[in-house]
């Protein structure tokens, strides 16, 4: 018998809903998000809160009183600067911030997933850990939490995460066997040279030339280093240099990011641009600095989970919603929780007929309602199912 949502419960849970999209918070910023968690945690007995040294979101157990599998979900929480477009009746109050990726959603449909595992304690063969994770949207959140402690604290034998999929209609749930989010690291490279008057090129060293040649010679590491029949990237997104129209600049800034969905590939691309970078500096006689902002694995969903997943998907809402789309080389933290676990990742279709389509991180971006109740119930029969499997 599968886990659904009551129609009083999801009245309430979308209400919580609007309250988050009216208020989102950025990234570790997110105290009123993490509060309206918490007060709505607290009024249930057989929820205990884990402490964790972090300053926003939070880490909650459901204690069933029994010691099968400990099962844990995620939900992110935190919104990015970006100006609402939209029209809806609860557009965001904050200036210049918007939930552009439907993080209350998430929110959201993790506070259902709870009320709905509550009111079915008595099916559960073990605990449920429930994760509210600050900062995903740079890529900061899980990593802190698992240095915290998360899994030296807590014992979770199966993770799943999820994330809503605008351009999908409500209902749907959108399953991807394999790789599913690219493995991605962003960085900034230096170029430092040597400046002057622009009318002594012999008595200078011009970063700009060398930084040139490098932008250009970078863009054959995808086309000649790494196999055609994997999906990387690697872009030069900004390049900062240069004074007034008679001077050469000591140095030159450039920001860059390589993404993939092979492992294999994308180590050849880092190690190539690695290799471009110091040559191309020393034959333009300049010094060189790398710094790596972040490097976040990739999200994939292993074959024993997916078939899991699908069976869990379609008792819960049957073959006919079942999507499987084209993966993203968009990244997701919660890759680091699928190197610790076995875990597995949904996309929940959030569309709605009659409303327009906009991509994650639109300013009309609009995800609705009407998805909720579905990735409630799937995640609420995901623990269910999970836990079974380890009688």
């Amino acid at each position: 018998m599968t886990i659904n949502i009551d129609k009083k419960d999801l009245e309430e849970i979308i209400k919580i809903r609007h309250d988050l999209h009216e208020h989102p918070e950025i990234s570790g910023e997110e105290y009123r998000t993490t509060e309206v968690i918490k007060n709505f945690v607290e009024k249930f007995e057989d929820i205990e809160i884990i402490n964790f040294p972090i300053k926003t979101g939070l880490v909650c157990r459901l204690l069933s009183g029994k010691n099968g599998k400990t099962v844990g979900l995620r939900a992110d929480i935190d919104a990015i600067n970006q100006t609402e477009e939209t029209n809806i009746s609860f557009k965001s109050k904050n200036k210049k911030i918007m939930h552009a990726c439907g993080h209350d959603f998430h929110t959201a449909t993790l506070l259902a997933t709870i009320k709905a595992l509550i009111k079915n304690k008595d099916k559960l063969l073990g605990d449920v850990v429930f994760v509210f994770q600050n900062s995903e949207e740079t890529t900061k959140g899980a990593k802190e939490l698992i240095d915290a402690g998360l899994f030296d604290k807590l014992k979770i034998d199966m993770f799943f995460g999820f994330h809503n999929w605008p351009m999908v209609e409500s209902g749907k749930v959108i399953l991807k066997k394999g790789a599913l989010m690219s493995t991605k690291t962003n960085f900034n490279i230096e170029i430092k040279g040597k400046g002057g008057h622009g009318s002594n090129p012999h008595l200078n060293i011009d970063p700009i030339v060398c930084a040139a040649n490098i932008i250009m010679s970078l863009q054959t590491v995808i086309s000649r280093n790494t196999n055609p029949l994997s999906s990387t990237l690697l872009s030069i997104n900004s390049i900062n240099g240069g004074s007034t129209s008679n001077l050469v600049v000591d140095s030159v800034k450039l920001s860059a990011t390589i993404r993939s969905l092979d492992e294999e590939n994308f180590k050849i691309a880092v190690e190539r641009m690695k290799d471009i970078v110091s040559q191309e500096s020393a034959a333009y006689q300049c010094k060189y600095k790398i710094d790596f902002i972040d490097n976040i694995p990739l999200v994939y969903n292993k074959e024993d989970m997916y078939e899991f997943a699908h069976r869990v998907a379609e008792k819960t809402v049957g073959k006919s919603n079942i999507e499987n789309i084209l993966p993203t080389m968009a990244s997701e933290d919660f890759a680091f929780y699928m190197q610790k676990v076995p875990a597995f990742m949904y996309w929940f279709g959030s569309a709605e007929e009659g409303i327009e389509k906009n991509p994650l991180h639109s300013r009309k971006f609009y995800a609705s309602d009407k998805g909720i109740k579905t990735a409630a119930e799937i995640l609420a029969n995901s623990v269910i199912e999970g836990q079974e499997m380890g009688k």
